[in-house]
């Protein structure tokens, strides 16, 4: 299990922001050829993004490189450069339908063959920022092994409907709850849209809230001022921590005695609460709070 509370996107055409980055208390970062990179600075963007992956110290964050869509010169560029690098993920764009993500396989899979990687070392993320792409997620996350997280896309996404992005994210909720299912169905992890109000540390923690609550992993970010506030939303409070280490205690005392249902401190525990507080320890302990 991996965390991706944070992963913060970082242009690949600022090299001193990807070194900032790579230091940084996010928990993965997206070197982006595609949407932060203007059409003239492309191949500046990918040799720069070249040099990160061979000499940029990342520790154990996980490195993922946002290439241009597979179905473009710039896009096929982007992988042949990178990929044969070993990544630890490629996050792709505008993905449309199963076929994407399939030939996305392929193409990897060549690469690494060619490059003596291990098969399958480089995983995929998805973006799901369409209308096609929502109404096909479940599809998209079971098209590959490779596939490890899906990306909620809100602004490409409230356009095609012509809904209006809101602070009660009521016109994102139902492609939210899509991709989350889809996610859980397939045993990835599920990635909320970045919050795009650098002025509001409020603002981001009320946005972060209504995804962590939903279920959601982590979110992407566009700032390094951003990290703390998301890293805390999607890390469980000692008083959390607290509870399931009771909870676990309590149940395993109860088995022992033959029982399988109890009340700690006044609620009703049985096998579904012991499974989510097991979940909970398992990301404090990764996330180093347990």
């Amino acid at each position: 299990m991996r965390l991706r509370r944070t992963l913060i996107f970082v242009p690949g055409v600022t090299p001193e922001r990807i070194a900032k980055a790579a230091a940084s208390r996010a928990d993965g970062v997206v070197l982006d050829l595609e949407d932060a990179v203007a059409p003239p600075q492309k191949g500046q963007a990918r040799e720069w993004v070249v040099a990160a992956l061979r000499r940029v110290d990342f520790g154990a964050r996980e490195r993922i490189v946002r290439v241009n869509p597979l179905d473009t010169p710039t896009g096929l560029a982007d992988l042949a450069a990178v990929a044969p690098l070993g990544p630890d993920a490629l996050l792709l764009p505008k993905v449309r339908g199963p076929a994407d993500v399939e030939g996305a396989d392929a193409a990897v899979s060549r690469l690494e063959g060619d490059s003596g990687l291990a098969a399958g070392s480089i995983q995929l993320h998805l973006i799901v920022e369409t209308v096609s792409a929502v109404l096909t997620v479940r599809r998209l996350a079971a098209a590959s092994p490779r596939v490890a997280g899906l990306f909620f896309g809100a602004g490409d996404f409230v356009r095609e409907t012509g809904g209006r992005l809101v602070a009660t994210r009521v016109a994102e909720l139902h492609a939210m709850s899509e991709l989350l299912l889809a996610a859980r169905a397939a045993g990835v992890d599920a990635i909320d849209t970045p919050y795009f109000d650098l002025g509001s540390a409020a603002g981001l923690e009320t946005h972060t809230r209504f995804a962590a609550d939903l279920g959601y992993d982590g979110k992407a970010v566009i700032h390094p001022s951003q990290i703390d506030v998301v890293n805390s939303c999607f890390t469980p409070s000692p008083a959390a921590v607290t509870e399931a280490l009771r909870i676990l205690e309590a149940y395993e005392a109860a088995e022992a005695e033959g029982r399988g249902a109890l009340t700690v401190a006044g609620r009703f525990v049985d096998a579904v609460h012991v499974d989510m507080a097991r979940s909970l320890l398992t990301r404090a302990r990764l996330a180093g709070v347990a």
